[in-house]
């Protein structure tokens, strides 16, 4: 059934599609172990829309230099892709590396979208 939440969600996706909403506003039940739950709960205020950053500068701006493994690992398992923007976070030296959600050419089009891959 259809909620207000979801119709919320649905408004900003389309909006965000649309090149409009540069940072989602929807509740989130982020949980897990406290390092994962936490770089997932600031990864949108590090690495905000247009930019990216790599798994070791997010693990440098977060405070914990040399845990780029498991900023990784938090990236990989981010259940709320899009939302979180994990597809900002690239390998050292910009090369894209993986995405949980499609694979590297679903990263290459919201970097896309979001202006910060120019090709």
């Amino acid at each position: 059934p259809e909620t207000p939440l979801l119709k919320e969600a649905a408004r900003q996706f389309e909006a965000y599609f649309a090149g409009v909403l540069k940072e989602f506003d929807l509740p989130l039940a982020i949980s897990g172990p406290p390092f994962f739950a936490a770089i997932l709960k600031e990864l949108p205020k590090l690495v905000p829309y247009g930019e990216t950053a790599s798994y070791g500068e997010v693990a440098d701006m977060f405070g914990s230099p040399g845990a780029s493994r498991a900023v990784g690992s938090a990236m990989k398992k981010n259940p709320f892709v899009i939302v979180v923007p994990c597809h900002r976070v690239t390998k050292a030296g910009g090369v894209l590396g993986c995405y949980s959600a499609g694979g590297e050419g679903n990263k290459r089009l919201l970097l896309k979208l979001e202006g910060s891959l120019k090709e």
